[in-house]
């Protein structure tokens, strides 16, 4: 059995064939206009993802001239990271992370390892903890040169004292002033 359509390029193609080959023709097109923006769309994530990586490590940075500057550790509430409330999360100076499970076991993570959402939580709920804390400290700080600056007023007034006592001379008399 042989088609009436022929296949023969040299003979005009019918309707059918026509249609056939157009819509094979737009699919190919499209499928390549799908690929590229595939690509494009993939390239923007890649790069999106390669601006996270980089955020996270500058804030990373910048949050630990802080935390190391002043050694301070703050604890972070078990909830943020989904786990019981018996266990604890220490952020360290340095920003690692250190879970203590109810079970004993212990384990040290760093920062820049968690998603944004994550680091987002972990900032917000540790923030108002580090203002509290470098508010005491200085509080301690001002407390103390205010003390170190009036006992050296103090002591200043002892000194100019003793430069306006005048010079007193031994009383005893050696041959040798006597003359």
């Amino acid at each position: 059995m042989q088609s009436s359509e022929s296949k023969d390029p040299n003979v005009p193609a019918t309707n059918s064939e026509h249609s056939m080959t157009v819509d094979s023709n737009v699919t190919l097109t499209s499928t390549l206009a799908q690929l590229n923006t595939l690509i494009e769309e993939s390239m923007q994530i890649y790069e999106l993802e390669d601006q996270k990586t980089n955020i996270i490590d500058d804030l990373h940075n910048a949050l630990a001239v802080i935390t190391e500057f002043l050694s301070f550790s703050v604890n972070i509430h078990p909830e943020i990271f989904n786990l019981p409330s018996d266990s604890t999360i220490t952020l360290l100076p340095n920003l690692d992370l250190v879970i203590k499970l109810s079970t004993g076991k212990t384990e040290t993570k760093q920062f820049a390892d968690y998603s944004p959402e994550m680091i987002t939580q972990i900032i917000e709920y540790v923030t108002p903890q580090l203002i509290d804390l470098i508010q005491r400290q200085k509080t301690y700080l001002t407390e103390k040169i205010t003390f170190l600056r009036t006992a050296t007023k103090q002591l200043n007034i002892l000194s100019q004292l003793k430069e306006n006592l005048p010079n007193i001379k031994s009383i005893t008399e050696t041959p040798e002033n006597i003359a």
